[in-house]
C-alpha cells in the first residue's frame, strides 16, 4: 500500500513538474474597506510570492498592510491592520492574454485599535478565512496588470467583521 502511494505521489509531482508555469512576483496598492460605516477606507499595499503549478492552479504568500482607517467621532479612533495571507489561486484563462482567478486561503493578522491622544487600546492577532477574485491582463509572458478582490473574515473580541480590500498591481513571472 504505501508502496502505491508513493508512486502515485510521485506521478503526480512529476505532472506538476512537467505542467509547470513558473513562479511570479506581484506588487499591489489599494483600498481596505472595514465593516463599519464609521470608518473610512485606508490605502494598501501587499507583496505576494506565487508559484504557478500549472495554467490553472497555483499557491501563493503574501504579506498585505491593510493601512489605516480613521472614524469621524472625537476623539478620533484608528483601525491599523497587517498580516500574511496563504492562498490556493484557481485560474481560469479566458483569453490567451486574460485570466480570471478565485483564491481561498489564511489570513495571519495582527490589528490594533487606537485612540487620538490616548494610544492603542487594543491589540490582537489571529488566523481567520481569506477569499478573492480577480482578473489578470497578461501584457508580455514576464509582466501582467492585476485587478483583485479580497476579503478577510476577522472573528475577535478586538475586532469581529469583514476586511476588504481592492487593488491593481503588477506581476513580474519568472
Amino acid at each position: 500500500m504505501f508502496k502505491k502511494a508513493l508512486i502515485a505521489s510521485s506521478i503526480l509531482l512529476l505532472s506538476a513538474t512537467v505542467n509547470a508555469e513558473g513562479g511570479y512576483f506581484n506588487l499591489s496598492v489599494g483600498q481596505t474597506d472595514i465593516d463599519t460605516k464609521d470608518f473610512d477606507d485606508g490605502d494598501s499595499f501587499a507583496v505576494a510570492l506565487g508559484y504557478k503549478v500549472n495554467k490553472n492552479f497555483a499557491l501563493e504568500a503574501s504579506y498585505i498592510d491593510l493601512g489605516e482607517s480613521e472614524d469621524n467621532i472625537d476623539p478620533v479612533w484608528t483601525v491599523e491592520g497587517h498580516g500574511f495571507n496563504l492562498s490556493f489561486v484557481g485560474i481560469l484563462p479566458v483569453h490567451e492574454k486574460i485570466d480570471i482567478f478565485a483564491k481561498a486561503g489564511v489570513f495571519m493578522w495582527d490589528i490594533s485599535l487606537n485612540e487620538a491622544g490616548t494610544g492603542e487600546l487594543a491589540t490582537d492577532n489571529s488566523t481567520d478565512l481569506s477569499l478573492g477574485l480577480g482578473i489578470s491582463a497578461n501584457l508580455t509572458d514576464q509582466f501582467s496588470i492585476v485587478f483583485e478582490y479580497q476579503e478577510f473574515q476577522i472573528e475577535d473580541e478586538v475586532f469581529d467583521g469583514d476586511i476588504s480590500n481592492i487593488s491593481i498591481g503588477a506581476r513580474f513571472n519568472f
